[in-house]
Protein backbone atom coordinates (compact mmCIF):
# COMPACT_ATOMS: atom_id res chain seq x y z
CA UNK A 1 0.00 0.00 0.00
CA UNK A 2 3.01 2.43 0.69
CA UNK A 3 4.30 2.03 -2.96
CA UNK A 4 0.89 2.67 -4.24
CA UNK A 5 0.67 6.11 -2.11
CA UNK A 6 4.07 6.85 -3.32
CA UNK A 7 3.32 6.12 -7.18
CA UNK A 8 0.19 8.30 -7.00
CA UNK A 9 1.72 11.06 -5.23
CA UNK A 10 4.59 11.73 -7.90
CA UNK A 11 2.06 11.28 -10.92
CA UNK A 12 2.05 14.04 -13.06
CA UNK A 13 -1.29 16.74 -12.24
CA UNK A 14 -1.30 17.35 -16.33
CA UNK A 15 -2.23 13.81 -16.67
CA UNK A 16 -5.20 13.49 -13.99
CA UNK A 17 -6.83 16.79 -15.47
CA UNK A 18 -6.29 15.97 -19.09
CA UNK A 19 -7.97 12.00 -17.97
CA UNK A 20 -10.93 14.32 -16.33
CA UNK A 21 -11.85 16.35 -18.90
CA UNK A 22 -10.71 14.67 -22.30
CA UNK A 23 -12.28 11.76 -20.89
CA UNK A 24 -9.58 8.80 -22.66
CA UNK A 25 -9.10 5.74 -20.04
CA UNK A 26 -11.95 6.38 -18.30
CA UNK A 27 -14.15 3.86 -18.49
CA UNK A 28 -17.29 4.97 -16.30
CA UNK A 29 -20.28 4.22 -19.22
CA UNK A 30 -20.87 1.19 -21.85
CA UNK A 31 -18.90 0.17 -24.66
CA UNK A 32 -21.34 1.71 -27.55
CA UNK A 33 -20.68 4.97 -25.40
CA UNK A 34 -16.90 5.04 -25.65
CA UNK A 35 -17.48 3.63 -29.64
CA UNK A 36 -18.75 7.71 -29.91
CA UNK A 37 -16.66 9.83 -27.34
CA UNK A 38 -13.25 7.32 -27.25
CA UNK A 39 -13.15 5.65 -30.74
CA UNK A 40 -14.49 8.06 -32.86
CA UNK A 41 -13.04 11.14 -31.24
CA UNK A 42 -9.32 9.02 -31.83
CA UNK A 43 -10.62 7.83 -35.58
CA UNK A 44 -11.11 11.71 -36.20
CA UNK A 45 -8.08 12.96 -34.75
CA UNK A 46 -6.15 10.98 -36.80
CA UNK A 47 -7.45 11.96 -39.76
CA UNK A 48 -6.80 15.73 -38.64
CA UNK A 49 -3.71 15.09 -38.22
CA UNK A 50 -3.69 12.99 -41.89
CA UNK A 51 -4.99 16.03 -44.00
CA UNK A 52 -3.45 18.63 -41.92
CA UNK A 53 0.32 16.96 -42.85
CA UNK A 54 -0.67 16.95 -46.71
CA UNK A 55 -2.03 20.51 -46.17
CA UNK A 56 0.61 22.37 -44.25
CA UNK A 57 3.43 20.43 -44.82
CA UNK A 58 3.41 18.86 -48.45
CA UNK A 59 2.14 20.45 -51.71
CA UNK A 60 -1.66 19.74 -51.69
CA UNK A 61 -2.42 21.35 -54.77
CA UNK A 62 0.23 21.80 -58.05
CA UNK A 63 -0.59 23.52 -61.20
CA UNK A 64 0.01 22.98 -65.01
CA UNK A 65 0.99 26.60 -65.88
CA UNK A 66 2.32 27.78 -69.29
CA UNK A 67 5.52 28.01 -70.47
CA UNK A 68 6.40 31.61 -70.09
CA UNK A 69 5.40 31.33 -66.25
CA UNK A 70 8.68 31.82 -64.22
CA UNK A 71 8.69 29.89 -60.67
CA UNK A 72 7.46 32.79 -58.97
CA UNK A 73 4.30 32.59 -61.09
CA UNK A 74 4.04 28.99 -60.61
CA UNK A 75 4.58 29.36 -56.89
CA UNK A 76 1.68 32.18 -56.76
CA UNK A 77 -0.44 30.27 -59.16
CA UNK A 78 -0.29 27.07 -57.01
CA UNK A 79 -1.39 29.28 -53.74
CA UNK A 80 -3.93 31.61 -55.34
CA UNK A 81 -5.55 28.31 -56.58
CA UNK A 82 -5.46 26.78 -53.23
CA UNK A 83 -6.94 29.66 -51.64
CA UNK A 84 -9.86 30.35 -53.88
CA UNK A 85 -12.58 28.42 -55.33
CA UNK A 86 -11.50 25.88 -58.16
CA UNK A 87 -14.51 24.37 -60.52
CA UNK A 88 -14.73 20.95 -62.45
CA UNK A 89 -15.36 20.41 -65.72
CA UNK A 90 -15.42 16.67 -67.34
CA UNK A 91 -12.17 15.87 -69.52
CA UNK A 92 -14.73 16.27 -72.74
CA UNK A 93 -16.73 19.57 -72.24
CA UNK A 94 -15.30 22.55 -73.47
CA UNK A 95 -14.37 25.66 -71.47
CA UNK A 96 -16.65 28.42 -71.15
CA UNK A 97 -15.39 32.20 -72.43
CA UNK A 98 -13.67 34.06 -69.41
CA UNK A 99 -17.15 36.37 -69.10
CA UNK A 100 -19.34 33.24 -68.40
CA UNK A 101 -18.65 32.98 -64.88
CA UNK A 102 -21.52 30.77 -64.40
CA UNK A 103 -21.01 28.39 -66.89
CA UNK A 104 -17.69 28.17 -65.91
CA UNK A 105 -17.95 27.49 -62.30
CA UNK A 106 -21.89 27.63 -61.44
CA UNK A 107 -22.54 24.29 -59.21
CA UNK A 108 -19.57 22.52 -59.68
CA UNK A 109 -17.64 24.95 -57.63
CA UNK A 110 -15.57 23.71 -55.13
CA UNK A 111 -15.20 25.45 -51.86
CA UNK A 112 -14.66 23.00 -49.04
CA UNK A 113 -11.35 21.02 -49.57
CA UNK A 114 -9.33 23.99 -47.46
CA UNK A 115 -11.78 23.67 -44.33
CA UNK A 116 -11.20 19.63 -44.20
CA UNK A 117 -9.20 19.40 -41.18
CA UNK A 118 -11.74 21.94 -39.29
CA UNK A 119 -14.56 19.89 -40.55
CA UNK A 120 -12.76 16.78 -39.15
CA UNK A 121 -11.79 18.54 -35.69
CA UNK A 122 -16.21 19.62 -35.65
CA UNK A 123 -16.79 16.21 -36.16
CA UNK A 124 -14.59 15.10 -33.12
CA UNK A 125 -15.70 17.49 -31.19
CA UNK A 126 -19.40 16.38 -32.01
CA UNK A 127 -18.64 13.04 -30.60
CA UNK A 128 -16.39 14.47 -27.59
CA UNK A 129 -19.05 16.87 -26.03
CA UNK A 130 -21.68 14.50 -25.04
CA UNK A 131 -18.98 12.34 -22.94
CA UNK A 132 -18.20 15.76 -21.47
CA UNK A 133 -21.27 16.50 -20.22
CA UNK A 134 -21.85 13.16 -18.86
CA UNK A 135 -18.76 13.21 -16.48
CA UNK A 136 -19.85 17.02 -15.25
CA UNK A 137 -23.28 16.36 -14.65
CA UNK A 138 -22.98 12.91 -12.90
CA UNK A 139 -20.34 14.84 -10.87
CA UNK A 140 -23.00 17.63 -10.18
CA UNK A 141 -25.28 15.21 -9.56
CA UNK A 142 -23.02 13.84 -6.19
CA UNK A 143 -21.53 11.18 -7.48
CA UNK A 144 -18.05 10.12 -9.27
CA UNK A 145 -18.51 7.34 -10.99
CA UNK A 146 -14.98 6.84 -12.63
CA UNK A 147 -13.35 7.38 -9.16
CA UNK A 148 -15.17 4.54 -7.70
CA UNK A 149 -14.53 2.28 -10.29
CA UNK A 150 -10.41 3.02 -10.45
CA UNK A 151 -10.94 2.57 -6.72
CA UNK A 152 -12.61 -0.68 -7.39
CA UNK A 153 -10.20 -1.73 -10.24
CA UNK A 154 -6.97 -0.95 -7.73
CA UNK A 155 -8.54 -3.62 -5.25
CA UNK A 156 -8.55 -6.23 -7.90
CA UNK A 157 -5.09 -5.36 -8.63
CA UNK A 158 -3.65 -4.99 -5.75
CA UNK A 159 -2.25 -8.98 -5.45
CA UNK A 160 0.45 -7.81 -3.50
CA UNK A 161 -1.50 -6.49 -0.52
CA UNK A 162 -2.92 -7.69 2.51
CA UNK A 163 -6.28 -8.95 1.96
CA UNK A 164 -7.65 -6.68 4.44
CA UNK A 165 -6.39 -4.20 2.24
CA UNK A 166 -8.93 -4.76 -0.51
CA UNK A 167 -11.74 -5.35 1.23
CA UNK A 168 -11.22 -1.79 3.01
CA UNK A 169 -10.84 -0.06 -0.81
CA UNK A 170 -14.75 -2.19 -1.60
CA UNK A 171 -15.43 -1.25 1.74
CA UNK A 172 -15.14 2.64 1.35
CA UNK A 173 -16.88 2.39 -2.04
CA UNK A 174 -19.97 0.93 -0.44
CA UNK A 175 -20.12 3.31 2.33
CA UNK A 176 -19.79 5.97 -0.31
CA UNK A 177 -22.39 4.57 -2.13
CA UNK A 178 -24.48 3.52 1.01
CA UNK A 179 -24.30 7.49 1.88
CA UNK A 180 -25.49 8.74 -1.79
CA UNK A 181 -28.81 6.23 -1.86
CA UNK A 182 -29.99 7.26 1.27
CA UNK A 183 -29.56 11.17 0.55
CA UNK A 184 -31.22 10.91 -2.93
CA UNK A 185 -34.83 9.21 -0.95
CA UNK A 186 -35.33 13.10 -0.79
CA UNK A 187 -35.81 13.27 -4.62
CA UNK A 188 -38.20 11.09 -6.29
CA UNK A 189 -36.99 12.10 -9.71
CA UNK A 190 -34.04 9.06 -11.34
CA UNK A 191 -31.80 12.51 -12.21
CA UNK A 192 -28.97 10.03 -13.35
CA UNK A 193 -30.59 7.68 -15.15
CA UNK A 194 -32.69 10.74 -17.17
CA UNK A 195 -28.94 12.38 -17.88
CA UNK A 196 -27.59 8.98 -19.41
CA UNK A 197 -30.53 8.44 -21.41
CA UNK A 198 -30.08 11.84 -22.24
CA UNK A 199 -26.20 12.00 -23.11
CA UNK A 200 -27.23 8.74 -25.42
CA UNK A 201 -29.87 10.59 -27.44
CA UNK A 202 -27.18 13.72 -27.08
CA UNK A 203 -24.85 10.57 -28.89
CA UNK A 204 -27.78 9.85 -31.08
CA UNK A 205 -29.06 13.31 -32.42
CA UNK A 206 -24.84 13.89 -32.91
CA UNK A 207 -24.38 11.01 -35.58
CA UNK A 208 -27.97 12.21 -37.45
CA UNK A 209 -26.68 15.72 -38.21
CA UNK A 210 -23.51 14.17 -39.38
CA UNK A 211 -24.98 11.77 -41.28
CA UNK A 212 -27.35 14.37 -43.33
CA UNK A 213 -24.28 16.86 -43.60
CA UNK A 214 -21.96 14.43 -45.41
CA UNK A 215 -25.37 12.87 -47.08
CA UNK A 216 -25.81 16.62 -48.97
CA UNK A 217 -22.27 17.35 -48.77
CA UNK A 218 -20.87 13.98 -50.78
CA UNK A 219 -23.99 12.71 -52.11
CA UNK A 220 -22.82 9.11 -52.21
CA UNK A 221 -24.60 6.65 -54.17
CA UNK A 222 -24.28 3.43 -52.42
CA UNK A 223 -23.93 1.01 -55.44
CA UNK A 224 -21.56 -1.96 -55.17
CA UNK A 225 -19.63 -0.54 -58.60
CA UNK A 226 -19.43 3.74 -56.95
CA UNK A 227 -18.04 1.86 -53.30
CA UNK A 228 -15.16 0.21 -55.70
CA UNK A 229 -14.21 2.88 -57.81
CA UNK A 230 -14.09 5.31 -54.54
CA UNK A 231 -12.79 2.69 -52.51
CA UNK A 232 -10.03 1.84 -54.70
CA UNK A 233 -7.16 4.35 -55.68
CA UNK A 234 -6.43 4.52 -59.22
CA UNK A 235 -3.32 5.84 -60.67
CA UNK A 236 -4.90 7.19 -64.16
CA UNK A 237 -6.02 10.70 -64.40
CA UNK A 238 -8.96 10.56 -66.26
CA UNK A 239 -10.57 7.99 -63.93
CA UNK A 240 -11.67 10.64 -61.30
CA UNK A 241 -15.58 11.97 -62.50
CA UNK A 242 -16.10 13.17 -58.67
CA UNK A 243 -17.98 16.10 -58.44
CA UNK A 244 -17.45 16.68 -54.55
CA UNK A 245 -13.97 15.05 -54.75
CA UNK A 246 -12.51 15.57 -58.41
CA UNK A 247 -8.60 15.55 -58.56
CA UNK A 248 -8.38 17.78 -62.06
CA UNK A 249 -9.96 21.07 -61.87
CA UNK A 250 -9.47 24.98 -63.43
CA UNK A 251 -8.40 27.56 -61.47
CA UNK A 252 -9.41 31.34 -62.79
CA UNK A 253 -6.61 33.93 -61.51
CA UNK A 254 -5.75 37.87 -62.25
CA UNK A 255 -2.36 38.89 -62.84
CA UNK A 256 -1.97 42.59 -62.74
CA UNK A 257 0.68 44.78 -64.03
CA UNK A 258 1.51 48.49 -64.21
CA UNK A 259 -1.74 50.97 -65.13
CA UNK A 260 -4.14 49.05 -65.82
CA UNK A 261 -3.08 46.45 -67.41
CA UNK A 262 -4.89 43.01 -66.06
CA UNK A 263 -4.22 39.14 -67.37
CA UNK A 264 -6.84 36.43 -66.85
CA UNK A 265 -5.46 32.93 -66.47
CA UNK A 266 -7.19 29.85 -66.41
CA UNK A 267 -4.95 26.62 -65.49
CA UNK A 268 -5.47 23.04 -64.96
CA UNK A 269 -4.53 22.02 -61.78
CA UNK A 270 -4.18 18.52 -59.55
CA UNK A 271 -5.50 17.75 -56.10
CA UNK A 272 -3.72 14.62 -54.98
CA UNK A 273 -5.09 15.82 -51.31
CA UNK A 274 -8.78 14.97 -52.86
CA UNK A 275 -7.87 10.85 -53.47
CA UNK A 276 -7.14 11.09 -49.34
CA UNK A 277 -10.41 13.13 -48.50
CA UNK A 278 -12.53 11.18 -50.31
CA UNK A 279 -12.10 8.33 -48.62
CA UNK A 280 -11.84 9.72 -45.05
CA UNK A 281 -14.92 10.54 -45.96
CA UNK A 282 -16.44 7.40 -46.96
CA UNK A 283 -14.94 5.58 -44.47
CA UNK A 284 -16.35 8.13 -42.15
CA UNK A 285 -20.16 7.87 -43.63
CA UNK A 286 -19.77 4.12 -43.21
CA UNK A 287 -18.90 4.36 -39.76
CA UNK A 288 -21.64 6.74 -38.52
CA UNK A 289 -23.93 4.34 -39.86
CA UNK A 290 -22.59 1.57 -37.83
CA UNK A 291 -22.33 3.97 -34.83
CA UNK A 292 -26.36 4.57 -35.37
CA UNK A 293 -27.45 1.07 -35.37
CA UNK A 294 -24.95 0.18 -32.24
CA UNK A 295 -26.53 3.62 -30.55
CA UNK A 296 -30.19 2.90 -31.44
CA UNK A 297 -30.09 -0.94 -30.54
CA UNK A 298 -27.74 0.15 -26.78
CA UNK A 299 -30.07 2.79 -26.19
CA UNK A 300 -33.62 0.83 -27.02
CA UNK A 301 -33.06 -2.95 -26.14
CA UNK A 302 -30.36 -2.67 -23.42
CA UNK A 303 -30.99 0.35 -21.62
CA UNK A 304 -34.67 1.71 -22.18
CA UNK A 305 -36.78 -1.78 -21.82
CA UNK A 306 -33.83 -3.14 -19.20
CA UNK A 307 -35.35 0.14 -16.80
CA UNK A 308 -38.94 -0.28 -17.99
CA UNK A 309 -39.04 -4.01 -17.10
CA UNK A 310 -36.41 -3.98 -14.30
CA UNK A 311 -34.92 -7.31 -14.82
CA UNK A 312 -31.78 -7.04 -13.15
CA UNK A 313 -33.45 -5.72 -10.23
CA UNK A 314 -35.43 -9.36 -10.10
CA UNK A 315 -32.45 -11.35 -10.69
CA UNK A 316 -30.61 -9.31 -8.08
CA UNK A 317 -33.13 -10.29 -5.46
CA UNK A 318 -33.17 -13.42 -6.48
CA UNK A 319 -29.36 -13.88 -6.12
CA UNK A 320 -29.69 -12.84 -2.81
CA UNK A 321 -32.31 -15.22 -1.51
CA UNK A 322 -30.33 -17.85 -3.56
CA UNK A 323 -27.04 -16.61 -1.25
CA UNK A 324 -29.32 -16.92 2.13
CA UNK A 325 -31.11 -19.84 1.13
CA UNK A 326 -27.92 -21.75 0.65
CA UNK A 327 -26.52 -20.89 4.06
CA UNK A 328 -28.92 -21.96 6.01
CA UNK A 329 -29.01 -25.42 3.39
CA UNK A 330 -25.56 -26.05 4.21
CA UNK A 331 -26.27 -26.34 8.36
CA UNK A 332 -28.68 -29.91 8.62
CA UNK A 333 -30.50 -27.76 11.94
CA UNK A 334 -32.14 -24.97 10.21
CA UNK A 335 -32.76 -27.12 6.69
CA UNK A 336 -36.09 -27.30 7.58
CA UNK A 337 -37.07 -23.53 8.32
CA UNK A 338 -35.04 -22.56 4.76
CA UNK A 339 -38.54 -21.51 3.53
CA UNK A 340 -39.54 -20.06 6.62
CA UNK A 341 -35.83 -17.64 5.90
CA UNK A 342 -36.84 -17.48 2.47
CA UNK A 343 -40.29 -15.82 3.30
CA UNK A 344 -38.65 -13.71 5.95
CA UNK A 345 -36.02 -12.11 3.43
CA UNK A 346 -38.03 -11.59 0.43
CA UNK A 347 -39.69 -8.33 1.66
CA UNK A 348 -36.47 -6.64 2.94
CA UNK A 349 -34.63 -7.87 -0.70
CA UNK A 350 -37.55 -6.31 -2.34
CA UNK A 351 -37.31 -3.07 -0.26
CA UNK A 352 -33.46 -3.06 -1.16
CA UNK A 353 -34.51 -2.94 -4.81
CA UNK A 354 -36.87 -0.55 -4.93
CA UNK A 355 -36.54 2.05 -2.17
CA UNK A 356 -32.67 1.60 -1.28
CA UNK A 357 -31.07 1.17 -5.02
CA UNK A 358 -33.99 2.92 -7.08
CA UNK A 359 -33.71 2.85 -10.83
CA UNK A 360 -30.30 5.46 -10.02
CA UNK A 361 -28.92 2.26 -7.91
CA UNK A 362 -29.76 -0.26 -10.43
CA UNK A 363 -28.10 2.23 -13.23
CA UNK A 364 -24.70 2.34 -11.36
CA UNK A 365 -24.51 -0.96 -10.36
CA UNK A 366 -24.87 -2.15 -14.14
CA UNK A 367 -22.54 0.55 -15.02
CA UNK A 368 -20.32 -1.15 -12.52
CA UNK A 369 -21.14 -4.73 -13.60
CA UNK A 370 -20.05 -3.53 -17.33
CA UNK A 371 -16.39 -1.94 -16.21
CA UNK A 372 -15.27 -4.32 -13.25
CA UNK A 373 -14.36 -8.09 -12.84
CA UNK A 374 -17.09 -10.71 -11.25
CA UNK A 375 -15.78 -11.14 -7.76
CA UNK A 376 -15.15 -7.90 -6.74
CA UNK A 377 -18.84 -6.97 -7.96
CA UNK A 378 -20.14 -9.55 -5.34
CA UNK A 379 -18.01 -8.20 -3.00
CA UNK A 380 -19.35 -4.68 -3.39
CA UNK A 381 -22.72 -6.05 -3.73
CA UNK A 382 -22.62 -8.03 -0.71
CA UNK A 383 -20.88 -4.96 1.53
CA UNK A 384 -24.26 -2.91 0.32
CA UNK A 385 -26.59 -5.55 1.33
CA UNK A 386 -24.72 -5.76 5.17
CA UNK A 387 -25.19 -1.75 4.98
CA UNK A 388 -28.58 -1.85 3.66
CA UNK A 389 -29.88 -4.76 6.76
CA UNK A 390 -28.33 -2.32 9.09
CA UNK A 391 -30.71 0.37 8.60
CA UNK A 392 -33.25 -1.28 6.33
CA UNK A 393 -35.65 1.33 4.27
Amino acid sequence: MTRYLKRSHLRFDVYATLRHYCGFSRNDDDFVDRLSRYYSVLIFSVFVVIVSSVQFVGKPISCFTPASFTDAHITYADFICWISDTYYLSIDAEIPDPEDLEARQGTNAIRFYQYVPFILLLQAFGFFLPGFLWRSGSFRLGICLQKHIDQLDMSRRSLTEPPIYRRQLIRNVALRLDQYFRMRRRSSIPKLTFLYLLIKIFFIVNILIQLTCLHYLMNFDFTFDSLFQRLIIYSTTIRHTSLQFPTNVLCDFIVRFLGKNKHRHTVQCVLPINVFNEKIFLFAYLWLIFLFICAIYNLLFQWIIFILFHRRVRDTRGRRLRHISSKHYCDDIFQENELVHRIDYQPITKNFSQRYLRCDGIVIMRLFDMNIDLVTMNDLMNDLWELYKVNPL
